[in-house]
């Protein structure tokens, strides 16, 4: 890794902001007491998490709602 220019960019340098950012996003919601996760369940739930967590929401209502039977009542 060139850290010189890593450094003139302005970019992160440490692993310091993934660890938070993995604890915020993940932790806090897969390690509650009593749960257990399959791989496709896990991942399908921290996708969900990451865009609402990334203000991307409105890219999954997007998908979802095409779908909602209840727009078509």
């Amino acid at each position: 890794m060139d850290y010189k220019a890593s450094r003139k960019r302005g970019l992160l340098i440490c692993s310091g902001a993934i660890e938070a950012a993995h604890r915020t996003v993940m932790q806090r919601r897969m390690k509650r007491a009593g749960q257990r996760w399959g791989k496709n369940g896990a991942q399908r739930v921290l996708t969900l998490r990451v865009c609402a967590m990334s203000n991307r929401w409105q890219l999954v209502r997007q998908q979802i709602e095409p779908f909602n039977p209840a727009r078509e009542a």
